[in-house]
């Protein structure tokens, strides 16, 4: 088997081979020329046995806000696939395991479609989020919710850009992922290809743009079910004032029965909104990123860390041994260190943990994490804790 960077003439070859291990038809000539941009040059990694083509892998550079709020180089893995027929005999395995060794980047993320699949390459669920469904028609506003600013519907040729200007202004939380160029318009013709008519709606402060929804509207069930649906496919906010701006518009839209938001972050307080709580129901609620410390030195340097001692971990990298070994870890220093390790976790729980999404002594309750000092872990707890639950809130 050889692996090798693409060509960008073997990029539509590569993006069939995925689509197909999806069940999907191959890309049709009206769609190519949209989805060729997402397929950057020198990003397409592929898999050759007998010069067949037989797995793909892509991967983008990107950045991700770290708890403090530095924007740290990211690689975003974008699509991976092993051909049929050649599944479970270790192509995967190492095609990955070589983009993980060529990877300039500290920290790498993937969405995957399957939980199972990565947690072999040393990715671990770093951010979590949850679906809601809102009975529009017995919602009401709390009376002590602010009144929010003004909205209003962007032409369609402004829209684009405007989404990933106010997308960019309102990251804040840890995960949260930049977009590239082409974002905007593959989401669309991802909601296109489903049948939904996308609408944008933007919020204005003092200082401009500062909160953004793009939403559709789809009818639902025959005769007596028959109920109209509006879905929130993203909402971004910067301010608590552009929040509720946002939600009087969603709210006032008419000729509407349910609301229904996915990948919201865990602790966005929708429920409080209302003067009944229970017309928001939670739907679901699921790992969102799986997060990857290519260079964990690097990775645990980048971030800030809450006040409160320091603890030593022992941590282990099977896939990139060089990874491996001990790293004192406190607000004022983090190194490499030959001290007796406090705490030994896998590289797949140390992503769990590295964005705040769950505490050290949660994963030590179900086996993630060893202590082998009594203290480690409330030091731990304290250091790697964060104000905000961590949440990507884009789709790559």
């Amino acid at each position: 088997m050889k692996i090798r960077t693409l060509d960008t003439g073997e990029h539509r070859a590569a993006l069939d081979l995925f689509h197909d291990s999806l069940h999907q038809p191959p890309v049709a000539d009206r769609d190519w020329s949209s989805l060729s941009e997402s397929l950057e040059p020198g990003g397409v990694r592929g898999a050759f046995r007998d010069d067949r083509l037989i797995a793909m892998h892509q991967c983008v550079p990107s950045d991700i806000v770290v708890p403090g709020g530095e924007l740290v180089p990211l690689s975003v893995q974008f699509r991976f696939a092993v051909r049929a027929g050649h599944t479970r005999r270790g192509v995967g395995t190492t095609l990955m395991t070589a983009a993980l060794r060529a990877t300039p980047e500290p920290l790498a993320v993937v969405r995957p479609s399957e939980g199972g699949v990565y947690g072999r390459f040393g990715f671990g669920v770093a951010t979590r989020c949850r679906d809601l469904v809102i009975d529009r028609r017995r919602a009401v506003l709390a009376a002590e919710a602010p009144s929010g600013g003004d909205t209003y519907v962007p032409v369609p040729g402004e829209a684009a850009g405007l989404c990933g200007e106010v997308y960019g202004h309102t990251r804040s939380r840890p995960g949260s992922i930049g977009r590239r160029p082409w974002y905007e318009q593959l989401m669309d013709r991802d909601l296109s290809a489903a049948g939904l008519f996308p609408r944008i709606v933007v919020h204005t402060g003092s200082d401009g743009p500062d909160g953004i929804v793009r939403y559709s509207v789809r009818g639902t069930g025959g005769g007596a079910t028959a109920r109209t649906v509006l879905d929130v496919d993203e909402m971004h906010w910067r301010t608590p004032r552009a929040w509720l701006g946002l939600w009087r518009f969603l709210l006032g839209v008419e000729l509407v029965d349910e609301i229904r938001l996915r990948s919201r972050p865990l602790d966005e307080p929708v429920e409080w909104l209302f003067t009944d709580p229970r017309v928001c129901r939670v739907t679901d609620v699921r790992d969102e990123v799986w997060l990857r410390t290519v260079d964990v030195l690097a990775a645990l340097r980048a971030r800030t860390y809450g006040d409160g001692g320091s603890v030593v971990m022992d941590v282990h990298d099977p896939v990139l041994p060089d990874n491996s070994g001990h790293y004192l870890v406190g607000a004022d220093e983090v190194c490499r260190t030959r001290e007796p390790a406090q705490l030994t976790l896998s590289v797949n729980s140390l992503a769990a943990i590295y964005l705040g999404g769950v505490r050290p002594s949660a994963l030590a309750a179900a086996g993630g994490v060893v202590a082998l000092d009594s203290t480690a872990l409330s030091t731990a707890d304290r250091l790697f804790r964060t104000d905000a639950e961590p949440w990507c809130g884009t789709y790559i």
